[in-house]
């Protein structure tokens, strides 16, 4: 059983749910608005901090936006996952697998997944197995763009198919959604 997703914010974030929820069922979610935890203008010391090993990707980012998105979305993991594991965020360091994937070096009792799309930052955490997440802009055309005969398997395409037109790019950014957090 998983939970509703829990909104936190930076200032003062109340971390029990997210314990709660691992205690009770393994996994758990958290999100967060890009506002919330983007860092302040000219913090370099919490640059570093948050960002660590990560730092040459960010510089690597060329559009400011983008570098704020990747910054505050490893901020909401750390503090996630800090707050789970009851430890300091500045002792967390990411490390990534040979698919991308994150981990947490010497935290190997818990599993991450972060997604982040826009002013949206997902999170996922579970105490049991795997966890992937992904969130995509319900609104976003896919249908329309042809890309249902690339993601699509022969089945998916006749289910697809099948729903009302109004419904069809809805049911398949929900299927390129849970197709993304599986393969995370």
């Amino acid at each position: 059983m998983l939970s509703e997703p829990i909104a936190v914010t930076s200032d003062g974030a109340d971390w029990s749910l997210l314990r709660a929820d691992l205690r009770r069922h393994g996994p758990a979610l958290v999100h967060g608005r890009l506002a919330d935890w983007r860092l302040p203008p000219g913090e370099e010391t919490l640059l570093r901090e948050v960002l660590g090993r990560d730092l040459p990707r960010y510089l690597s980012l060329g559009h400011g936006e983008l570098r704020a998105r990747y910054a505050a979305s490893r901020r909401l993991l750390k503090g996630a996952a800090a707050a789970a594991l009851g430890v300091s965020s500045a002792d967390l360091e990411l490390t990534y697998g040979p698919t991308g994937r994150p981990s947490l070096r010497g935290f190997d009792q818990i599993d991450i997944s972060l997604s982040h799309t826009g002013d949206l930052l997902l999170v996922g955490l579970t105490t049991r197995g795997l966890i992937g997440v992904d969130v995509e802009p319900a609104a976003r055309q896919l249908y329309r763009r042809g890309l249902r005969r690339r993601i699509c398997t022969p089945q998916e395409s006749r289910d697809l198919e099948r729903l009302p037109e109004q419904d069809r790019n809805v049911g398949l950014v929900r299927l390129w959604t849970l197709k993304e957090a599986y393969s995370k």
